[in-house]
């Protein structure tokens, strides 16, 4: 079984980096929060205030704190269960 995780990776201005992770249906879809926090960066008058991440973990963001941001795509999958033959 397969599942689809994508990473943002948020690089700050202080230099710290940020990661939150989100389950897709698919890798090649934007997360709609991801999509929507890249909309807000390229908003002049979104620049002061806060983007908040909803999920299992909370992450709260100052958008003018936002220096760079990058999203990877990762497949996570089982490894399929090897029976041991019995030796002769």
């Amino acid at each position: 079984m397969e599942e689809y995780i994508q990473q943002l990776n948020i690089y700050l201005k202080g230099g710290q980096v940020l990661s939150v992770n989100f389950r897709v249906e698919k890798a090649e879809k934007l997360n709609t929060q991801i999509d929507a926090f890249f909309k807000a960066l390229g908003d002049k008058d979104s620049s002061g205030k806060n983007f908040l991440f909803q999920g299992q973990r909370p992450v709260i963001v100052r958008l003018s704190d936002v220096s760079a941001a990058d999203v990877v795509s990762l497949v996570r999958k089982e490894k399929a269960e090897t029976k041991a033959e019995p030796s002769a």
